[in-house]
């Protein structure tokens, strides 16, 4: 975790800002924010903050680096030195680097999917076994997936036999009363046709990473499939990203509307 400790009136705050918005992409398992250390002087006093511009590391909840200033070269190198010494640059789920499988953090409990045939239902996609998820009275579904925390999603990842395989695909970030009717006319956070090429390179599928940022559930809608057959049906189904660690983070957390990196 990157935190800049800033204030409207320091002249190298601004070229901090836009060093660590071009930094965001680049470190898509980081996390930045912001604080502004007049609104919240309690929070700069807890980090022993004493002068703008400081940006400060975190890693588990720790405080593991600090530099002062907007030196673009030296904020790289924490951030690449917190990296190696934690291991994250070597993650990688599924081929995507840098990123990790987040089945751990689904709430199979509280996820749920539409026109399931119950004797084939979705907790079977986390299975990781022969098992599939099958669609009951059309090839149409709607999956609600919910998770434990707030996630970065980078990336999904599905396989399913080909012929009964999704083919046209919407996914809706934090819309959790979607239903057949809303899918039709609400705006997907992002659509994906898939194709008999894309399962068989293994089925991962890229999102627009900065419209999935903040994601607490995920609701997919599954048009189609490759076959045109009556049901549609899946082997497994993955979610590719970073949890967003807020390990004994909580007074910097609650500023997170502050993050506009």
């Amino acid at each position: 975790i990157v935190v800049d400790f800033y204030s409207q009136t320091c002249p190298p705050c601004a070229l901090a800002d836009r060093i660590l918005a071009q930094l965001v992409n680049q470190y898509p398992n980081v996390g930045f924010y912001k604080v502004d250390i007049h609104r919240f002087p309690e929070v700069a006093e807890q980090c022993r903050i004493t002068a703008t511009l400081t940006i400060q590391f975190y890693s588990r909840g720790r405080n593991i680096n600090e530099v002062r200033g907007a030196n673009q070269k030296a904020i790289v190198d924490a951030i690449n030195s917190a990296l190696s010494s934690s291991g994250s640059e070597g993650q990688s789920a599924y081929g995507v680097v840098g990123h990790i499988d987040l089945t751990s953090v689904v709430l199979k409990t509280q996820s749920e999917c539409l026109n399931q045939n119950d004797s084939k239902p979705l907790e079977n996609v986390f299975a990781k076994n022969d098992s599939v998820l099958e669609s009951d009275v059309d090839e149409q579904m709607v999956l609600h997936i919910a998770f434990n925390q707030p996630i970065k999603l980078h990336s999904i990842m599905l396989k399913a036999p080909l012929e009964n395989a999704p083919k046209n695909i919407k996914i809706y970030a934090n819309r959790t009363d979607i239903g057949f009717d809303d899918a039709d006319s609400a705006e997907p956070t992002q659509e994906i046709e898939m194709t008999e090429q894309m399962y068989k390179d293994g089925g991962v599928v890229n999102l627009r990473y900065v419209r999935f940022q903040n994601v607490n559930s995920v609701s997919i809608f599954v048009v189609d499939n490759l076959g045109d057959e009556d049901v549609t049906e899946i082997t497994q189904l993955a979610f590719i990203g970073t949890a967003v660690n807020t390990a004994n983070m909580s007074d910097i957390k609650q500023n997170e509307h502050d993050h506009d990196h």
